[in-house]
């Protein structure tokens, strides 16, 4: 055989074996977790270098179409991504073991995601395992403890109501901080109640950006930290449908707060000689008693529902769900409704993607009309009604003739039995003995005749196109937005008062907003060896409309019609404002070998808020990292697994609270009284086309590490942020004709840390036990005040306690009398009664000793900032039974306790002090004092959450595959403060948004519990 022969033949049999070695085939197999053995529905396979991949369906399983030589990719958020190559195997099982800690995770960033492991700011993230679980109507109540950094807090719980949220501290001296709102890259904005519209079970995971470096990608919108939510998406494979469900009781446990008729009469025996004082004698004698807080605070239920349905092709993926929420709250007639729709759907063809994203949302709420502590200050001696046996002791003659034809079924007020003769058992005219403490109208009747509704149209979306230039280079363009209409409708019934029709009245607002949102931005990614390179620039565009509307009626003699006709219109009025951002951003993230990081950042923002001059503020931000334990030295460590050193800096900067034309001068109409002039005008502000942005610096070190084998794990961060040139009111001339003008002074620090613990403590095949741990401290302090320091605010001209801003202290302090001791009962007109009641005035210190007090004698009686928020969370889970719990608390905050004043009868006239108490000069109003400054320390069990699982192969006898039914629990232990007096240790109401009286409590919702049921199935 000559060579040419030998050579034909050799290429032939070479050729045949290239055919046979890149010779398509079907793999099968299995995907379990290495801890337990359990399937994992959802996990990723991708040939790498290529477009080719699948996922695994609710066992697990999986077929792919490999050659022999590919190298099979197997990946899932939480677990290692392991590479497997393909030798000719037919089947193929794989165990993927957990990630060692958060550092293996993808966590998404502004306009764009990054492997943790090379994040080099601040970011937290929760992913949605349970959160879905917690029985709460709103997002942000589900993430309450679940983040270091972030003190969520519920100021006012009624239902439907938005908690506090607030990032590292109180940036603003005259203005909220809230976090800017991200829903899937959709800038929303500032305020809280867009997460109304989200149903927990749409939501894949929430991050939270905390540092400048991280947050400054946007610029003005993020100076006060961002919370960015990432709803589900749908996968490729066959479509699945979810249920998900629980129905839950909502109370609040009874109290030894309100006293009851039985109770104050051993009081008043035991302290006055063992008698009865004259209305003592009459209150036994009516014989009536009422539970107010058992009438007022009912209890409720809280139901959700949640269908959906995904799934999608290699090129196509949708999911889409509707929710439904019914929260009827635990205040009487409180209760809030949101139904909502959710499609998310993406495609791509070639080098083209295209997504849709739509989430309307329509809430109803019934609010609580009035404060709390309104409701519950009535008599326990009064009824609700009045029947049979009461309205014998209804006084008659009374005001001229007022309750003459007071019938059973009426509702009852205090002022109708004054004046009974004890001695003959009748009323009178005057005279004889008087019970009330109030001539208000019945607590019950106050909230049951107003009719005080909400109700919201929301919108948001986004579609988006991208082209792929190539694997490295695309180019995305996004429009989105959000439209809101918020309508209010108040009807106060002609029995809503002590006035009656007089008071009586019908008012309508409406809010609509447009939000438009326009993004343009270029992707560059790439690995060159060792180096890693990413990138972004582009800009974005976003454009707000608003327009206000407003009715009101009076002069309703009857609650037959309780809308407005034109002959009860009394007011009117519509204003419309308009404003615009255009921004300019890139950021570059470099890393070398996986060891060092570098991350840069840039953004201009112009904001049609501010003159011709100011519009436009730069926003930089830089970070740098160093992953230690990928270090030749730490190679082999079995102690440190993962470790690494960052630290960040930026600034950001912010616009938020101001008017939309607060720079120029604004002018209004007023009447006149010139012939022929109807209307003349009047301007409202001083115009000052200097106006600027705030500006935020913050500095951040910390290190993430995994230690023991990625047993435990920990995440720590010092910060100190530094908020310049706040715009804020400055006192002025009184010749300007105006109190104070918009300008920019002022600077504000808050320094802290976070610490966030993480541990596995047992993991074997049938049982394993994590455990979390949170920590958060911050010091908030007023650097500059612009000469404005020792300013005294107040919230209420009736009872007006003092708040003082201090350069050196925290933006607000409570400011007032450190109280010496009470005043002896010898020393008080009527020291047993109204019930429950105590003295309007105490002793106070000398603190100066000149032997007088006078307002020199005042001092700073504390703040209203926490000096610790922590939480300890626990899970467990064996076979399959799973328990979790989480505690969490607050130290260190107190609060100006107005609640005390309405519970103890602090103003009744009946406790003021006789003409010969000793030392009367040494005496002040306790709303002025220490004694309303109260420790709003708690801690709380928070959720508590217990499921079993059912197992797959008695699922598939009924063509079920997963399904998994639980009981939880919300605050079913809750402990306050010994020396706190109410309901709600965290709430804050009056003041809430102004940061200079921040800390004012009165009558804020209760902090409640809930017991539910929950199902999670799956088809």
């Amino acid at each position: 055989m000559n060579l040419k022969i030998k050579l034909s033949i050799l290429i032939i049999l070479l050729c045949n074996v290239a055919v046979f070695a890149q010779k398509k085939y079907t793999l099968t197999g299995k995907v379990t977790a290495a801890s337990d053995k359990m399937p994992i529905p959802g996990a990723n396979l991708m040939i790498k270098d290529s477009k080719t991949g699948t996922i695994t369906d609710f066992d697990g399983g999986f077929s792919i179409s490999v050659s022999s030589g590919d190298k099979l990719q197997f990946s899932y958020l939480g677990y290692e991504t392991k590479t497997i190559a393909i030798t000719n195997q037919s089947t193929l099982n794989i165990a993927l073991s957990e990630a060692g800690n958060q550092l293996e995770q993808v966590v998404v960033i502004g306009y764009g995601t990054q492997k943790r492991a090379n994040v080099t700011g601040s970011i937290s993230k929760v992913t949605n395992t349970d959160l879905d679980q917690i029985p709460v109507s709103r997002v942000d109540d589900a993430l309450i403890g679940q983040v270091a950094g972030v003190n969520i807090q519920q100021t006012n719980p009624g239902a439907g109501e938005a908690p506090t949220i607030k990032v590292r501290g109180q940036g603003s001296i005259s203005f909220s901080s809230n976090p800017l709102i991200v829903v899937d890259g959709i800038v929303l904005g500032n305020d809280a109640d867009f997460l109304s519209s989200l149903d927990m079970n749409d939501v894949e995971s929430v991050e939270i950006l905390k540092d400048a470096s991280s947050s400054s990608i946007y610029g003005s919108r993020g100076a006060n930290g961002v919370v960015m939510v990432t709803t589900k998406k749908g996968k490729e494979g066959a479509t699945k449908f979810s249920y998900n469900t629980y129905t839950g009781y909502k109370f609040v446990p009874r109290t030894n707060i309100l006293s009851t008729p039985e109770k104050w009469s051993s009081y008043v025996k035991e302290n006055n000689g063992g008698e009865l004082t004259d209305q003592m004698k009459y209150i036994e004698k009516l014989g009536t008693y009422t539970n107010w807080e058992k009438e007022i605070m009912d209890g409720g239920v809280i139901t959700d529902h949640n269908l959906s349905v995904s799934g999608g092709s290699a090129n196509t993926k949708f999911r889409t769900s509707i929710g439904y929420n019914s929260d009827e709250g635990v205040l009487l007639n409180d209760n809030f409704k949101k139904i909502n729709l959710r499609l998310n759907l993406d495609s791509k063809v070639d080098k083209l993607e295209f997504g849709v994203m739509i989430n309307p949302s329509f809430t109803k709420q019934r609010r609580f009309p009035i404060n709390l502590v309104d409701a519950i200050r009535q008599n326990p001696w009064l009824p609700v009604y009045l029947d049979e046996n009461s309205i014998q002791y209804v006084n008659r003659l009374r005001e001229n003739g007022r309750w003459a034809n007071a019938k059973v079924g009426d509702y009852a007020m205090e002022r109708m039995f004054d004046n009974y003769d004890l001695e003959n058992g009748v009323p009178v005219a005057s005279g004889g003995t008087s019970i009330s403490a109030t001539s208000n109208q019945n607590a019950f009747a106050k909230v049951n005749e107003i009719n005080e509704l909400k109700y919201q149209t929301k919108f948001y979306g986004n579609t988006y196109f991208k082209i792929n230039f190539t694997d490295h280079f695309n180019f995305k363009q996004t429009l989105g937005g959000d439209y809101r209409f918020i309508k209010s409708e108040e009807y106060r019934g002609v029995q809503a008062t002590r006035n009656g029709a007089a008071d009586s009245g019908s008012f309508y607002s409406s809010t609509e907003q447009n939000h438009i949102v326009t993004e343009s931005l270029f992707s560059y990614s790439n690995d060159f060896g060792k180096h890693n390179l990413s990138a972004i620039a582009g800009f974005t565009t976003e454009h707000w409309s608003t327009t206000l509307v407003g009715l009101s009626a009076a002069g309703y003699t009857n609650d037959f019609i309780q809308t407005i006709p034109a002959a009860n219109l009394t007011g009117g009025s519509t204003s419309e404002y308009k404003e615009k951002l255009i921004s300019y951003l890139s950021r570059v993230n470099y890393s070398y070998d996986d060891r060092y990081l570098i991350s840069a950042s840039f953004r201009t923002d112009g904001s049609s808020k501010f003159g011709p001059d100011k519009k436009f503020g730069f926003f930089p931000a830089a970070s740098l990292g160093w992953r230690v334990s990928n270090e030749k030295f730490l190679a082999d460590s079995h102690f440190v697994r993962d470790l690494k050193l960052r630290v960040s800096y930026g600034v950001t900067g912010s616009n938020s609270g101001i008017g939309e034309y607060d720079y120029i001068g604004l002018v209004q109409p007023v009447g006149t009284a010139l012939d022929g002039v109807s209307n003349g005008f009047n301007t409202t502000n001083i115009s000052n086309p200097n106006l600027g942005w705030e500006q935020l610096v913050e500095f951040n070190p910390g290190v993430d590490a995994s230690l023991f084998d990625g047993a435990f794990g920990l995440s720590f961060d010092y910060y100190t942020r530094t908020s310049n040139d706040l715009l804020i009111d400055l006192p002025v001339a009184a010749v300007t004709g105006f109190e104070t003008a918009l300008v920019n002074r002022g600077e504000v620090k808050n320094e802290g840390f976070e610490l966030e613990l993480r541990s596995k403590n047992i993991r074997t095949n049938d049982f394993s036990w994590t455990s979390s741990a949170l920590f958060t401290h911050n010091k908030n302090t007023l650097v500059d005040f612009a000469g404005s320091s020792g300013l005294i605010s107040i919230i209420d001209d009736k009872r007006p306690s003092e708040w003082i801003s201090l350069e050196g202290q925290p933006i607000s302090s409570f400011y007032g009398y450190v109280v010496s001791s009470q005043i002896d009962k010898q020393f008080i007109k009527n020291p047993f009664y109204p019930i429950n009641a105590q003295a309007q005035d105490v002793y106070v210190k000398d603190l100066n000793g000149d032997g007088i007090i006078d307002t020199d004698d005042r001092t700073v009686l504390g703040t209203p900032y926490p000096d610790l928020v922590w939480s300890f969370s626990n899970n467990f889970k064996y076979k399959n039974v799973d328990f979790s719990f989480m505690f969490q608390g607050s130290v260190g905050a107190e609060v100006r306790n107005i609640n005390s004043q309405y519970i103890n009868n602090e103003f009744a006239s009946n406790q003021d002090s006789t003409s010969d108490l000793p030392n009367a000069d040494f005496t002040t109003q306790r709303i002025f004092t220490s004694d309303d400054v109260q420790d709003a320390s708690y801690v709380a069990l928070r959720n508590v959450n217990l499921g079993y699982t059912f197992s797959k192969e008695l699922l598939k006898k009924f063509g079920i595959g997963k399904m998994r039914l639980y009981v939880a629990g919300q605050n079913l232990l809750y402990f306050m403060s010994k020396d706190y007096t109410g309901y709600n240790p965290e709430g804050i109401t009056d003041g809430s948004s102004n940061p200079l009286t921040y800390g004012y409590q009165k009558g804020a919702a209760p902090i409640y519990k809930t017991v539910s049921f929950g199902l999670n199935v799956e088809f």
